[in-house]
């Protein structure tokens, strides 16, 4: 009897006429891990989630914001997408929280939202939130950012005013590194962000981004988000009746 190695069906373990039946188990294990990949990526693909019609009409009432915000990725030096889901985990490498009068500022786990499938490329998220204060959590660039916890990320305060329609928050830019692969490829991408945070002011990109979405919704407003650390104060403001908060 032939010895062809690991893929054979029957393998020589030593001794006159001792063979082994063993079916290959590395070609179906890899398989699965595919498939396992494949369906991970398919779930965690993210949709635009367009506004419902109830916010459309809080909006064009006064009574909701667009807050638009912009992550800005380099991995390696390199521009990176940080809406783009991992080829391992099926999540973004960047994940969101944002706190405010009901949770006490505590972030909780935000939607990410796009206005369009360009707009999500360049790093353009938005929330739609009622005017006070909330606190935004930023978490990453990291592969597994979907799975830590969020209340540990760094976070910014961010003031909405009363009566404003469309609002640009800043720019944050972030850094990341590649640490290794993936058992079927794919970086594995750690954070490499220092306290040193910048938020740059990129307005005239954001108010052509909200006129060309929101064309009778008026102008755009800027109100840069704040750096909150450790032992700041939360300060948070009691919602309008009306606000539906």
């Amino acid at each position: 009897m032939k010895y062809d190695g690991f893929n054979s069906k029957q393998r020589y373990i030593g001794g006159p006429g001792l063979w082994h039946s063993q079916v290959t188990a590395l070609p179906s294990l890899l398989r699965a891990l595919a498939l396992l990949v494949l369906l991970a990526h398919l779930v965690g693909c993210t949709s635009l989630n367009v506004l419902s019609d109830a916010e459309k009409t809080a909006i064009n009432a006064g009574d909701k914001t667009v807050v638009l915000l912009r992550i800005e990725c380099t991995i390696d030096n390199q521009p990176h997408e940080p809406f783009r889901t991992s080829a391992w985990t099926g999540e973004p490498i960047v994940a969101l929280g944002i706190g405010g009068f009901a949770t006490i500022g505590e972030p909780r786990r935000a939607v990410h939202r796009f206005l369009s499938e360009d707009s999500r490329h360049a790093g353009w998220t938005y929330f739609v939130l009622s005017s006070g204060i909330y606190y935004l959590a930023v978490l990453g660039p990291e592969s597994d950012a979907g799975n830590k916890n969020i209340r540990e990320a760094p976070r910014w305060r961010m003031d909405i005013p009363e009566n404003t329609r469309l609002l640009y928050i800043g720019t944050l830019q972030l850094t990341g590194r590649a640490d290794g692969t993936f058992l079927l490829g794919g970086k594995i991408i750690k954070s490499a962000n220092n306290e040193e945070f910048i938020v740059k002011n990129e307005h005239e990109l954001a108010k052509s981004l909200l006129a060309g979405h929101f064309p009778d919704d008026g102008e755009t407003k800027t109100s840069p988000m704040q750096r909150w650390h450790r032992g700041d104060p939360i300060i948070i403001r009691t919602p309008r009746p009306d606000s539906g908060k």
